[in-house]
């Protein structure tokens, strides 16, 4: 669906490299396998890696020698890019940002919340935050992935809550449009955003670099507690002046300039490089970077099969979902299996390990 709506707007959209109509000017790479299939395909592009997790194997910057610039979308990313090599003084940091068209501002806060919305893509903290805004007579919305229910319009969301629990880009959007924001997930509680946080926390991503304590109910309620309309409105002021979506590309065509700028690398060098990604990210021997990838990927298969059969109400099916090693199709067979025979126990073993939780996207 997003692809669909991308092309009316005039994207165009490939599945393949070789779908790809024209020589593009310069490569913005992020997924490495995919980064890989790029390169492969213009050889002569100049690339730009862009580093959007500090944990996934998949998003890890790793040489080559069409790769000349590199981007960290926050101080964590920064540093993982740093710790594998990538020159500093070839490093940028760019911030994520906000779409303030698309994201208005919304009238002012109430002096107490009243509605507030979780947005998620995991459950494990939910019962914790419902709990807490029952205490403090807080009606609660839930929105996102986990819950069953999705928007592609999050802008005409927000204005309608006057509090938002939310991590990464959630985060700052929620913030940008004029809501109060509590940032915790499943992973972890950082607390309520305030003005005095709002730059380290940005730096963070509002995201794992943050959440250092168990998201608890104890801990929601305080932070619901410490609901600051004045303050909350600082924030959004901030936000609006130093998170604009322009500036944000205007950081990133400085980028790209540099790296048409950069010494172009020989037709040996390319290939060497791209010789290098292949021994490592294709199933070839044992040990290589593609096997902490497959369960990366696998972990999302997993998570999309688990959200599915939440929706259909299979709620047997949740733990098997998680951790079976197994694939789509036959994780869907064998629930069915279990649920037509209920006293028969699923299956879950397998030689890969569970899966980490999925990166911060929006």
């Amino acid at each position: 669906p997003q692809a669909a709506r991308m092309r009316t707007r005039g994207h165009i959209i490939v599945d393949r490299a070789a779908g790809v109509p024209a020589t593009p000017d310069i490569i913005h790479a992020q997924h490495t396998p995919v980064a890989l299939a790029a390169m492969a395909a213009f050889p002569q592009t100049p690339a730009v890696f862009a580093c959007h997790s500090a944990s996934f194997e998949m998003e890890a910057p790793r040489p080559h020698p069409q790769i000349t610039r590199w981007i960290a979308v926050d101080d964590l990313c920064r540093d993982r890019c740093l710790s594998r090599g990538v020159p500093a003084d070839r490093l940028t940091v760019i911030l994520n940002a906000v779409d303030l068209e698309r994201f208005a501002r919304r009238p002012a806060l109430p002096a107490k919340p009243r509605r507030a919305l979780l947005l998620t893509k995991n459950l494990g903290h939910a019962a914790a935050i419902r709990a807490a805004c029952v205490s403090q007579g807080v009606e609660l919305v839930e929105l996102g992935p986990a819950t069953g229910r999705i928007s592609d319009a999050i802008e005409n969301e927000l204005p309608n809550y006057d509090l938002v629990f939310a991590t990464a880009r959630m985060a700052l959007e929620a913030a940008a449009v004029g809501c109060a924001v509590i940032v915790c997930d499943a992973r972890g509680f950082a607390g309520y955003l305030t003005a005095e946080r709002l730059d380290a926390w940005r730096q963070l991503n509002f995201g794992a670099g943050l959440l250092s304590r168990p998201t608890t109910e104890q801990l929601v309620a305080e932070a619901i507690s410490a609901y600051d309309a004045h303050d909350a409105a600082i924030v959004t002021d901030r936000l609006r002046q130093e998170a604009s979506f322009t500036d944000s590309i205007a950081q990133h065509l400085a980028v790209y300039e540099a790296a048409l700028a950069d010494p172009r690398p020989t037709p040996g060098e390319v290939a060497a490089g791209t010789a290098s990604w292949i021994e490592n990210l294709v199933p070839m021997s044992r040990g290589g970077d593609w096997e902490v990838i497959a369960r990366e990927k696998h972990g999302f298969e997993s998570e999309a099969t688990a959200l599915a059969l939440a929706e259909s109400e299979h709620r047997i099916g949740l733990e098997v979902a998680r951790l079976t090693g197994k694939n789509a199709q036959r994780i869907i067979r064998e629930l069915g299996e279990r649920i037509a025979e209920a006293n028969r126990p699923a299956s879950v073993g397998s030689d890969i390990p569970p899966a980490q939780p999925s990166p911060d996207k929006a």
